[in-house]
């Protein structure tokens, strides 16, 4: 592993990360005051291999639960109940694939006159990644369906994977009304198709797609429009800071470090050419200029980012525009102060 941080001061518990990296300029930083608590919503209710929860674009009590097997729910937190808004097909190798299945969700913009919604998800034979806009017609209790009872979808993006890790997957409609998908460089490890450099292929990439879902020209030079962002691993879960705009993402590491970035348009991440601020030992075929994480942490705190949100709640005014994420290996929370 990495020889991330770990530093702790026990007279305040602060906790910082990588202090010996001298191009480091942030910590993770976090006073154990006992003002921040966890507490478990809808403990009654159970699932497997929940993955995201997105709340009802206008009812204050209902959120949508995604559960990576395919199954969608639909739950309310005042009864604590819930119902299956959607059950896709069986078709996720995840016993062969533990990175497939269904792997993101969105509301559009104008979900209360349109009603559409849209998913993020891999499908068998072979293992490719979709995304695919689906209708509800009565506020986000059930899809639309045909005649003959099939989920009535159209599919916006298409991308076969070469390998069955890296999927990304998670999907998010910007300010600009603009909807960004993620997608990992391929999988395997260490890039072998150098994707995440390659501006020929959507794989390693953040893209942007129009409101109507068309790709949108991003202004990269490449032969894919849609690219808005590149030289990422796998930017697993992302989102945008409601105050800026800002996208903030979190980037699977190889084998030494995970990275916190902050997304903008045409930046190149540096993967496969560095992992966090460091250069790696594979062949670069790019010159950069890369752009540097905001934070990276070593095998000593995790072994996996998972990204989150910048906090601009009112009820915990010590983590007023901090920017909150866990790892899946630790399951630890942090607070990154900007």
């Amino acid at each position: 592993g990495g020889s991330g941080g770990g530093d702790s001061d026990s007279s305040n518990g602060i906790v910082s990360g990588l202090a010996a990296r001298p191009n480091n300029a942030s910590c993770l930083a976090f006073e154990a005051t006992g003002e921040v608590q966890l507490t478990a919503i809808a403990p009654s209710l159970a699932y497997v291999a929940p993955l995201l929860m997105l709340p009802h674009p206008s009812l204050a009590t209902v959120v949508y639960v995604v559960e990576q097997g395919g199954r969608v729910y639909r739950v309310d937190l005042a009864t604590e109940t819930r119902s299956l808004l959607v059950n896709l097909p069986d078709s996720y190798p995840l016993s062969e694939c533990p990175e497939c299945g269904l792997l993101g969700m969105a509301f559009d913009p104008d979900f209360a006159s349109n009603g559409l919604i849209y998913l993020s998800f891999t499908q068998a034979p072979g293992v490719t990644s979709y995304v695919a806009r689906f209708e509800s017609t009565d506020n986000g209790q059930s899809l639309r369906r045909n005649g003959a009872g099939a989920l009535v979808r159209t599919d916006l993006l298409e991308q076969p994977q070469p390998f069955s890790n890296h999927n990304g997957g998670h999907i998010a409609f910007g300010p600009d009304g603009r909807l960004y998908v993620g997608l990992g460089d391929g999988g395997s490890g260490n890039d072998p198709g150098d994707r995440a450099q390659d501006l020929s292929t959507r794989l390693g990439k953040i893209l942007r797609y129009n409101a109507d879902g068309s790709p949108a020209s991003n202004g990269v030079s490449g032969s894919v429009p849609e690219i808005y962002a590149y030289g990422l691993r796998n930017p697993w879960r992302w989102s945008f800071d409601r105050s800026t705009g800002d996208l903030w993402a979190g980037d699977v590491g190889q084998g030494e470090f995970e990275e916190i970035d902050i997304i903008t348009q045409g930046g190149n991440y540096g993967w496969r050419c560095y992992e966090g601020f460091q250069r790696t030992a594979n062949s670069c075929s790019a010159s950069g200029p890369f752009i540097e994480p905001v934070h990276a942490y070593g095998r000593s705190d995790g072994i996996s980012v998972t990204g989150g949100y910048v906090y601009r709640g009112g009820a915990i005014p010590a983590l007023q525009g901090d920017y909150l994420f866990s790892d899946y290996g630790s399951g630890t929370l942090w607070a990154l102060k900007r």
